[in-house]
């Protein structure tokens, strides 16, 4: 059964396209305890769940953008308030890209034909033709970005008060030695040893 309308939640796996037999790209849902099927392909999902939540595909590179810097490939922030993170397997231009939550993600390996094999959450595996080399750098910025945004959230939940009070002070190792100097960061007063 195709679906028109497809929304990403906390059991939503991967993206996978699959070519009809007109070469037609649709779309594999994979979930914790389905798979479905979308006339969407993967990066129309994608899009379509961005938009669903008051974003867009360019949008929500350009947020990447913004906190991560200038990458390829870039993750996506599928659900801000649900912090779902995903990231593309290859360039998300090409028909043949797998989009992966990564959250649902338990590990991953090179196989013997040098190919990558992802195990999700569930224990299903997904042989990506890829090299172990290139998929860790798009799993460590979509780790970046996730954590990134835990800190943006969390910080921006503490009261103006509060920070205000914040400790502010440079930790330094002392040269040749074994202990570390904390110096004062205050602005208003000169670099201030707390080991006095």
């Amino acid at each position: 059964m195709l679906k028109d309308v497809y929304i990403v939640d906390e059991n939503t796996m991967a993206f996978i396209p699959i070519f009809d037999h007109t070469g037609v790209v649709k779309t594999n849902i994979l979930e914790v305890e389905y798979l479905k099927k979308c006339h969407l392909n993967p990066l129309e999902l994608v899009d379509q769940n961005l938009r669903f939540f008051g974003s867009s595909l360019k949008g929500a590179s350009e947020g990447t953008r913004n906190i991560l810097g200038e990458v390829n490939m870039y993750p996506v922030i599928m659900n801000l308030k649900r912090l779902l993170v995903w990231l593309p397997t290859m360039s998300p231009k090409k028909k043949d890209c797998v989009w992966l939550a990564l959250d649902h993600i338990k590990s991953y390996r090179q196989n013997h034909d040098r190919n990558t094999e992802i195990l999700f959450t569930n224990d299903s595996s997904l042989i990506l033709p890829i090299s172990y080399r290139s998929f860790e750098k798009r799993i460590y910025r979509a780790y970046e970005l996730k954590f990134k945004l835990e800190y943006h959230t969390k910080f921006l939940l503490i009261p103006h008060s509060i920070k205000r009070n914040f400790l502010r002070c440079e930790i330094v190792k002392e040269v040749n030695g074994l202990n570390y100097k904390i110096y004062s960061k205050d602005k208003n007063s000169e670099k201030e040893s707390y080991d006095k």
